[in-house]
């Protein structure tokens, strides 16, 4: 899967979870405008009950007083010897007063119950839309939730998938730079040398005609050809995987490895094991430690300047702690995130680092121009389900 594609899934899961996080939003805003207006209904609905009950109290005195009044009014207007004309207008006047407030206030009460049962109407929708918007809310909410769960989840497949990919190309390049390097040491070693072997023996052939002591010159200098052939050989064999390892283990292999190190290189090397014995319970775990140790003595050899080094492999309780430091000339380490890292034995800084990781261990490299540099890595003692 290319950059861009992974890119573009993660823009699109990122979209996904943007726009559902923004309609749980809108819908808990539509949530919280419903209970605020089911608290306004419900505060009016209050007001409005208490004025419906003073209106109802308020009608009924009006019907009483119109009772009164009407019982007056026939009285007045059966007995004309005690009442005049004058109290008859009067109590007509008081009785149509009264008829006109109480048809007025049951008019008032009937409007009155109108808006409360609209009021309640409206409350009723209001809670509702608030219980609905409530729950589409939690709806929403889990379906967040297990969505940015699985969708954050697919983008660490992606992203994992990603990185296996790059790593296993790395490790195909590896392999073949190995390869590479491996068929030019053998050209131009071994196998340079056996075409020599063959011209040598071919003259050899001749000169037993013709001079008998220079054919034993020849063969004598064909031996010295084909010894160095041979250390030729077991070299390439000694880098591809040292047979002692299996035979007598780390410590005597490293020893031998550093002697012929410094015989070569004149770099002094001070090997120190703390604590170490029969810890390492995995071949791949001592076959790693060699190979650092191989790599970081090879980059002092060729980039380093170096006149010591100090190696240093410590057992503690958690793994193997391996500590390389050297005093030469170090280096900048921000540009190994820029630079690809080479080496003639293919492994690389990178191929250090993700060799040790593999093996679920850590490494570190610390180096500033001129101070040298100090490689730390920690290895398990075996590796689980291996």
């Amino acid at each position: 899967m290319a950059k861009s594609d992974l890119k573009r899934i993660n823009e699109i899961i990122r979209h996904t979870l943007a726009v559902i996080e923004n309609s749980r939003g809108a819908i808990m805003e539509i949530a919280e405008n419903a209970r605020k207006e089911v608290a306004i209904l419900k505060e009016e609905i209050q007001a409005l009950q208490a004025e419906v009950q003073e209106v109802i109290k308020n009608s009924e005195r009006l019907e009483k007083l119109m009772i009164k009044s009407r019982i007056k009014l026939a009285t007045i207007s059966g007995d004309y010897t005690r009442y005049t004309e004058e109290d008859m207008r009067a109590a007509y006047e008081e009785a149509d007063r009264l008829r006109v407030e109480l048809a007025v206030s049951r008019e008032r009460e009937r409007q009155t119950v109108i808006r409360r049962n609209e009021l309640e109407r409206r409350l009723k929708n209001a809670e509702v839309t608030l219980e609905k918007a409530e729950k589409l809310v939690a709806q929403v909410s889990t379906v967040l939730d297990y969505l940015a769960g699985d969708l954050s989840k697919l983008d660490e497949h992606i992203e994992s998938a990603e990185q296996k990919r790059a790593l296993a190309l790395r490790i195909i390049k590896a392999q073949e730079e190995e390869r590479r390097r491996i068929a030019r040491k053998m050209h131009d070693g071994p196998a340079q040398s056996m075409s020599n072997v063959i011209l040598k023996a071919e003259i050899c052939e001749k000169l037993f005609e013709i001079d008998l002591e220079k054919a034993r010159e020849e063969l004598s200098a064909l031996k010295e050809m084909v010894r160095a052939c041979l250390k030729d050989v077991r070299r390439i064999i000694y880098d591809l995987r040292p047979m002692s390892i299996d035979d007598l283990g780390l410590s005597p292999t490293l020893q031998k490895y550093i002697d012929n190190f410094v015989n070569e290189t004149g770099i002094r090397v001070d090997l120190m094991f703390i604590e170490t014995d029969n810890k390492i319970k995995d071949s791949n775990i001592v076959l790693t430690v060699f190979r650092l140790v191989q790599e970081c003595l090879n980059n002092v050899k060729k980039h380093a300047c170096a006149t010591q080094v100090t190696i240093q492999l410590e057992g503690t309780t958690k793994g193997l702690t391996v500590r390389i430091k050297d005093d030469g000339k170090g280096f900048d380490t921000a540009r190994l995130s820029r630079e690809p890292a080479h080496s003639d034995s293919g492994y690389g800084v990178i191929g250090m680092r993700e060799r040790v990781e593999l093996l679920g261990g850590s490494f570190s490299i610390e180096s500033k121009t001129g101070k040298g540099t100090t490689v730390r890595a920690t290895l398990p003692y075996s590796l689980q389900g291996v």
